[in-house]
């Protein structure tokens, strides 16, 4: 059972992905000939941008693809990521990418990014040029490999101080210990500062660092649950429990429109204050029924996605991802012709995965939501045994 609901979950992030291939943003590209054309744009991650630019030309609904080479450069409107042709040595061996170039002058910065790895260069007046490159963590799978990265990282920062040697303040900018996008781009910006004399060459291309920027949303939610199956790690019986119960919680969503168009993260923290779960059995034995009352309340994490089709007001979507529940204030108490029976112990846990569907509508520049969603725990044993439909309501900022 519990392999069949991870291939149900897989299948439903393959179809996402598999259906939100192409995040279209106006621009243009610029011809080897120096003609520039406007259109659409496949507006990817920078890993992706660096090797194709998917490219609709204005009136045209076939798309063309370009490798670097084809096109001199491709730029995203309203100041956005600007991308040149450039013959560099990433990985030892000199290749042509599409390059974002992030500064222009005296000293022009561009950078190729591959899925752990910024590949800085920059570029002097002169054609000198050094390289700086920005590792993830996970880029070293040993302890040796993370000393050999953190060797040529320093061997790296001398060549760069050097090449910019000519201006005081962009040595002094160069520090080792923030040395982000932003910061390399301030590092230039003063290197042309003091370097450039002839106000006819003082013209300066800067990076936009809105074009970057990740949209990240708070959200509140309310929701009720009807539970069709429930278990206690105290129950001896062999029914389950169902009834609902209410929660409301507070989240947060992260927009990830460059790896999904309509895609997000989203995680969330609900809380469901003490409910009662009812039913009536005939014990073993036993001359007539007895009710039994589980009580308890819940806190429950989830981490998921969410999918969004179309465009418009209003929207369809669809989600999935995995929970944790913690379960607290458990109370289990049984009514025997004249005897109660009363268990308490202490919190338990579980976790499992949910999916589900609905609708957004845009209200201002926020957004609500309403969708429906199915949630099974994967626990081996009886220990939170639990399966519920929800329906949940989201305001988000």
């Amino acid at each position: 059972m519990k392999r069949l609901f991870f291939i149900l979950y897989s299948l439903f992030i393959s179809v996402a992905l598999s259906l939100a291939q192409k995040n279209p943003k106006p621009g243009y590209i610029v011809t080897n000939t120096g003609d520039t054309i406007r259109g659409i744009i496949d507006f990817r991650t920078n890993d992706i941008l660096s090797k194709k630019c998917e490219f609709w030309a204005n009136g045209e609904s076939e798309s063309k693809t370009y490798n670097p080479g084809e096109i001199e450069s491709f730029r995203f409107d309203h100041n956005g990521k600007y991308f040149v042709t450039r013959r560099l040595n990433v990985y030892g061996d000199p290749q042509l990418y599409f390059a974002e170039f992030m500064v222009q002058g005296k000293m022009n910065l561009y950078c190729v990014t591959d899925k752990y790895a910024e590949y800085f260069f920059f570029e002097r007046e002169d054609g000198e040029m050094a390289q700086f490159t920005n590792r993830s963590l996970i880029s070293s799978s040993s302890i040796q490999e993370e000393i050999n990265n953190q060797q040529e990282k320093k061997e790296q920062y001398g060549k760069v101080k050097i090449l910019l040697k000519d201006s005081w303040n962009a040595v002094q900018d160069m520090n080792v210990t923030d040395l982000s996008r932003k910061k390399l781009v301030n590092v230039v910006r003063d290197y042309h500062k003091d370097v450039c004399t002839d106000g006819s060459s003082c013209m300066v291309y800067e990076y936009k660092p809105e074009s970057d920027r990740v949209k990240t949303h708070l959200k509140a939610f309310a929701g009720y649950t009807y539970y069709l199956k429930e278990n206690t790690d105290k129950q001896n019986l062999d029914e389950n429990y169902s009834g609902s119960a209410f929660d409301f919680g507070l989240g947060v969503e992260i927009d990830i429109e460059r790896l999904m168009k309509g895609g997000s993260l989203e995680l969330g923290v609900s809380y469901s204050p003490k409910a009662k779960f009812e039913h009536d059995v005939l014990v073993r034995g036993g001359l007539e029924p007895s009710h039994t009352v589980y009580e308890k309340g819940r806190v429950a994490y989830a981490f998921g996605m969410v999918k969004r089709f179309g465009s418009g007001k209003i929207l369809p979507l669809v989600r999935g991802g995995g929970f944790y529940v913690l379960n607290f204030g458990n109370k289990e108490t049984r009514y025997y012709r004249d005897n109660i029976y009363e268990w308490e112990w202490d919190n338990t846990k579980h976790y499992g995965l949910y999916l589900g569907a609905g609708i957004q509508m845009a209200v201002g520049k926020h957004f609500a939501r309403m969708h429906g969603d199915w949630y099974k725990s994967l626990e081996s044993s009886d220990i939170g045994n639990m399966m519920r439909w929800g329906v949940t309501a989201e305001f988000v900022l």
